[in-house]
């Protein structure tokens, strides 16, 4: 009766180190990915033009090791003199980089039907294509800020500050 007590609690215990283990193995590997792959980082644009006026918020997150990531775009729209409407979709895209100027390819527009009220001809009169309609490319040179951000140009033109 001993021997088989005995025998119960090593299988027991056996059991229970492989679980704890397998369990502490994708615990550190999804932090891992997590804390040493994924960045993000959050810009708001403010913009201008006859066509109306758009405050928007920019939440860039990307994987550095498989070059993707999304822009989730949130806001408003106002054009002349009429009310409000909201802006929310996220961007999925692709990049490839040379030197400090990175080539950003939108792959896929996920719009938020229920709260993005701006129809795309009407935003692409406001925003680079890139925000819009999928397949399109915008390039941005990209300056480090420190530990803080990172500043997004184009050509020499600073269009927007993003903040870790």
């Amino acid at each position: 009766m001993g021997l088989i007590v005995t025998r119960y609690k090593k299988s027991l215990i056996l059991i229970l180190c492989f679980i704890s283990g397998f369990v502490f193995f994708i615990t550190y590997n999804y932090s891992k990915e997590k804390i040493a792959y994924n960045e993000k980082c959050t810009a708001n644009w403010v913009i201008f033009n006859d066509q109306g006026q758009a405050n928007l918020t920019l939440d860039f997150m990307y994987n550095q090791n498989k070059k993707t990531g999304i822009v989730a775009l949130s806001g408003t729209w106002k054009q002349n003199t009429k009310a409000y409407k909201a802006i929310r979709r996220d961007i999925e895209y692709t990049w490839t980089e040379n030197y400090n100027t990175l080539h950003l390819t939108s792959n896929k527009i996920n719009k938020f039907d229920i709260i993005d009220q701006v129809e795309d001809d009407k935003l692409a009169l406001l925003l680079p294509d890139f925000y819009v309609f999928s397949g399109k490319m915008i390039s941005y040179n990209i300056q480090t800020q420190g530990n803080r951000g990172f500043l997004f140009n184009i050509s020499n033109r600073a269009i927007m500050y993003c903040a870790r």
